[in-house]
């Protein structure tokens, strides 16, 4: 099929009208997702740079995929028309025939892909259409669960005394070889997937803010949006998510998807059967329902929701998020990720993301190459190594016997390349250069003596065997010294104790003839000293804290010995603490695969100066043509005609963080002396909450001549406090009114 070309529109959908910088914001992202450009957008804070992204975007989104539906009925309908025309034709028939057999094949290829989309869309129909159905489903689903869960209790209650199998739960899973990506993927049956956006941000609550501008859309109602997020924000198993480490909640997660009754029941001498004990790790996780998963997935697509949303309606669902939101992701249209989910290969891949032909656009991208930096840099520490050290040559000694042939070469690579790290602090040319030396990968694995290692096929083991979390769940079981923290010295206490036993025994040691009521008065002294001091231990603070999982850092830096040489440093820190660090210094070779894949990649961002770090480090470095790397740039919505900075430079006024609190007088005379001048609108801005609402408090009672708003903390009810202000100046009969705020976006409309 020829290239689809698409002419960029004069208008855009807006919730009002737009200004005129955000109108041409929208075209040339237009124009950049249409001609498949690297674009760097740069547009202040306070523009409506968000919403330009969304309409902007989401109107090609939806131009380009109908485009491409039709295009594909012409094209089938033009090839009918062919098929026709040759067997009309009464002329040099083999001729014809060969042509129509050759377009008959295009055409049934065609036909296919036009089938498949059909049913694509047929299937996104009925879900909207059977919404209110999927609620009663929802409904009778709760009820259906409850009496799962008595049941459960119930069994779980008659099979308190069958005999435990301990530690079958720590064991290594056999690691199954590693298939060819192509031969899985042919095995898989190709569906129809429509063009992607993804939206990229720093943090979860900028992915909220970007779901509350898509609600105020006009797109609110008829986009698929999901928002990806980790298993540490998704989580709702209490068992799973109490973990601090989002690791650690990963491996326990993927542990608990493993249903313990699929195992081999074993049985004892006498031939009674043993029952697994049922630990965190091999309880099957109660949220990871298929059906209840299935029917969050399509609550996702009939709705906008923001990470919050989807927690809460997980838990209503009893269906976990985590996994219903990677399900929705092939029937959603817009996608909605943190930085690392996109930017790091393992974890796009590990969500399923596939890039190839979709559009990525990284809001708050300013930040993006330090980003990248930290993401692909790795430090391990000489605490770490030793410790590692240890937790693996235990587990080694506990359950060598038990371990595969191939389990057992890898775990005897690891430790070997752990004991390797830690002497290479010991080497000769590191004691004569004390300090921070730095090596290239190549010359720091050959000075450690590991350049023999397969490192790509070590990772994959700790990955697939799930050694990391297997290793954690050992020294928490058998760790030998818990942290004592007592809240008295137990040294102390035990010495007094001792000293008074000794005094009573010599008391009764006397040649003195004691009554039985005075050995019972002795030995009830006893006694409770004894329970006194049975208590004190009782209540001395002793914990035993989980210990840290030093393998997941030190895999983490054999990760970046695969690393092209060229692209980073290892830096060994040999004075002070200990520590081995990677330093990436080309994250442009990170960032290629996704400027190679998609089919346009827009970075955008308040302020993207200087831009050469941009179009050079980020663009150019990875391999794009200079020609496909594009610039825009906008000032503020304010015309500079309409701005009057004024400056106050009476001494009284010092608002430093001694004195602001003291300054009463000194705002209460700026706020009055601005109200009987300024007409319409005034906004103060302050800088915190907390100091805007001392300064509430000293002027609530105080008439300004007009009324005055305060801008919430809760952004849900910003719009609202918006829309009361702005009727106050255009609507009321005061025409004018003062607005506290701290951070405040302003929707203007005319």
């Amino acid at each position: 099929m020829t290239e689809l070309k698409l002419d960029t529109p004069e208008e855009f959908p807006f919730p009002f009208t737009p200004y005129k910088i955000q109108e041409d914001f929208m075209k040339q992202l237009y124009t950049a997702l249409e001609q498949q450009m690297c674009g760097i957008f740069e547009s202040p804070t306070g523009t409506g740079k968000s919403l330009s992204i969304i309409c902007g975007a989401i109107k090609w989104l939806k131009d380009y995929n109908e485009l491409k539906q039709n295009s594909l009925k012409d094209k089938i309908n033009e090839l009918q028309q062919q098929i026709k025309e040759l067997q009309s034709e009464s002329t040099d028939w083999l001729t014809s025939q060969s042509k129509e057999i050759e377009i008959s094949r295009e055409l049934h290829k065609l036909k296919l892909e036009d089938s498949k989309i059909e049913e694509y869309y047929k299937k996104i129909n009925d879900l909207k259409r059977n919404k209110r159905k999927m609620l009663k489903s929802f409904s009778a689903f709760q009820g259906k669960e409850n009496k799962s869960n008595n049941s459960n209790k119930m069994n779980d209650s008659q099979d308190e005394n069958v005999p435990d199998v301990e530690d079958d739960d720590l064991l290594l899973d056999d690691v199954v070889e590693v298939r060819n990506e192509d031969d899985i993927e042919d095995e898989i049956e190709e569906k129809y997937s429509p063009t992607k956006i993804y939206i990229c941000s720093r943090t979860h609550s900028q992915l909220s803010q970007l779901v509350g501008e898509i609600r105020k859309s006009p797109y609110g109602k008829d986009i698929r949006v999901v928002s990806l997020a980790s298993r540490q924000n998704y989580c709702i198993n209490p068992v799973v998510n109490h973990y601090k480490n989002n690791a650690l909640i990963n491996e326990k997660c993927l542990d608990m998807q493993k249903n313990s009754k699929n195992k081999a029941t074993k049985v004892d001498l006498q031939g009674k059967t043993l029952k697994r004990k049922k630990t965190e790790t091999n309880c099957k996780c109660k949220f990871f329902k298929q059906e209840a998963v299935e029917d969050l997935r399509d609550a996702i697509i009939l709705n906008v929701l923001d990470v919050e949303d989807l927690v809460s309606t997980g838990k209503d669902f009893a269906a976990c998020p985590y996994y219903a939101s990677r399900k929705a992701v092939d029937d959603a249209e817009v996608i909605l990720v943190p930085y690392n989910t996109i930017l790091h290969r393992a974890t796009r891949e590990a969500n399923g993301i596939k890039l190839k032909d979709n559009i990525v656009i990284i809001d708050e991208a300013h930040n993006l190459l330090d980003a990248l930096g930290q993401m692909y840099g790795a430090t391990v520490t000489i605490a770490q190594l030793q410790h590692a050290h240890q937790q693996l040559k235990g587990y080694k000694t506990k359950y060598g016997k038990r371990f595969s042939a191939g389990n057992l070469l890898c775990i005897n690579q690891l430790l070997t390349i752990v004991t390797a790290l830690k002497n290479v602090f010991d080497s000769q040319k590191v004691i004569e250069n004390d300090g921070t030396k730095i090596f290239t990968v190549n010359d720091f694995v050959s000075l450690a003596e590991i350049d023999h290692f397969n490192m790509f096929n070590l990772v994959e083991f700790v990955k697939n065997s799930k050694l990391s979390q297997k290793l954690h769940g050992f020294t928490l079981r058998y760790s030998e010294q818990p942290i004592i923290k007592p809240k008295v010295k137990i040294e102390t206490l035990e010495d007094g104790y001792k000293k008074f036993q000794e005094s009573i025994n010599e008391e009764l040691n006397q040649n003195k003839p004691k009554t039985s009521k005075s050995k019972n008065a002795i030995t009830k002294k006893v006694n409770t000293v004894t329970t006194a001091t049975t208590q004190t231990v009782k209540n001395v603070e002793v914990k035993t804290p989980q210990p840290a999982n030093p393998l997941l850092t030190i895999v983490s830096f054999l990760e970046t010995l695969q690393n092209v040489e060229k692209d980073g440093r290892i830096l060994m820190h040999s004075c002070a603490e200990k520590k081995l660090q990677y330093l990436l210094l080309n994250p442009s070779s990170h960032f290629s695969s996704i400027v190679k894949d998609a089919r346009a990649v827009i970075v955008a961002g308040g302020t993207m100066k200087p831009i050469s770090e941009f179009r050079d480090r980020l663009f150019i470095n990875a391999g794009t043509d200079p020609a496909r790397v594009m610039h825009f740039t906008c000032d503020h919505i304010v015309p500079p005609e309409n701005i009057l900075p004024l400056v106050l430079t009476d001494n009284d006024f010092l608002f430093n963080y001694a004195n602001r609190f003291s300054m009463a007088t000194q705002i209460r005379l700026i706020l009055t002396s601005a109200c009987s001048v300024v007409k319409g609108g005034i906004v103060v801005f302050f800088p915190s909450y907390q100091y805007e609402a001392w300064v509430w408090g000293q002027f609530k009672d105080v008439d300004f001549g007009r009324p005055v708003f305060r801008e919430p903390q809760e952004t849900g009810s910003v719009d609202l406090v918006l829309e009361n202000y702005h009727k106050a100046i255009y609507k009321s009969s005061f025409k004018k009114a003062m607005l506290f705020s701290v951070v405040v976006i302003f929707k203007v409309e005319n």
